[in-house]
């Protein structure tokens, strides 16, 4: 197996360089970068190529970069996605490959596969509040949809569900590739054998039982105008269609009297409803 890393930059901090650097010492890959100033001063970072964008592309563009990059080389066999904050072992990448084709003994249509995502600052899992999993022997659980950070994939089912749509900029950019790969027939899951700490938004709201995720204002218009988008295609699942369509309905409701900014968020959810109510390009 050769393994190769993408990572996106943003604006990252000291404490991101440096572990990037650390892991470009052992992996291939690519880094790209969506900050306004370069955050390198080479091409060339360890063993890992560096791409800068000249300012924010969305990380559906970067990571279709870093992807075309990697797959001009034909003897890359899986990508394993990461975040600049992605704090990892230096075996990590390793070890999720090796649970990707242990499961895929067994699921052969594997497209993308996982690891639990525990919460950065508590260390609990993130869990849906409707969906209850199932989990198999090897650890292995079915899920419709994977975050990108810290999953793997095959080049070989890359180059058949295609890459990102970079039209979605951020939001819901790896669900909807999940949501494409099902369509062709494969099925995308998380291991329970690997962990990876993360950060989901800025800011949490709990109301009763339920955790509510605060994203930056912007991601708002992102979300809505995406939401909109998707709703026309036939391969995202109605089921999520149905809930998500709620839950952007109840924000529209409480934001601006529950939500610190919240009135803020409000105008970038009205400005994304209409861009998305306009037909796509």
């Amino acid at each position: 197996m050769q393994i190769a890393v993408i990572t996106i930059l943003y604006n990252p901090r000291p404490t991101d360089l440096n572990h990037i650097c650390q892991l470009a010492e052992h992996y291939r890959g690519v880094v790209v970068d969506n900050s306004t100033t370069p955050s390198f001063s080479s091409n060339q970072i360890g063993q890992m190529d560096y791409i800068f964008n000249h300012g924010n592309k969305g990380i559906a563009e970067a990571q279709n970069r870093g992807l075309k990059r990697i797959l001009e080389d034909n003897r890359i066999t899986h990508i394993v996605f990461l975040d600049q904050d992605s704090r990892i072992s230096t075996d990590y990448p390793d070890f999720i490959t090796t649970q990707y084709e242990t499961i895929r003994v067994r699921q052969p249509q594997l497209a993308m596969l996982g690891p639990t995502v525990l919460r950065e600052d508590c260390g609990e899992e993130y869990r849906s509040a409707i969906h209850r999993d199932i989990i198999s022997e090897d650890g292995f659980i079915i899920r419709r949809e994977v975050i990108s950070s810290g999953s793997c994939v095959a080049t070989e089912v890359l180059r058949k569900v295609g890459l990102n749509d970079s039209r979605l900029f951020i939001d819901f950019v790896d669900f909807e590739w999940c949501w494409r790969a099902k369509a062709k027939g494969y099925i995308c899951g998380i291991t329970t054998k690997t962990q990876i700490h993360h950060k989901v938004g800025i800011n949490e709201l709990r109301i009763g039982k339920y955790t509510i995720i605060i994203s930056a204002p912007i991601r708002y218009y992102y979300s809505y105008r995406n939401y909109q988008w998707l709703l026309r295609r036939a391969y995202v699942p109605r089921q999520w269609k149905i809930a998500q369509g709620i839950k952007q309905l109840l924000r529209f409701i409480y934001f601006p009297f529950l939500v610190k900014g919240g009135y803020e968020r409000w105008k970038f959810m009205v400005s994304g409803l209409l861009a998305g109510l306009k037909k796509q390009d």
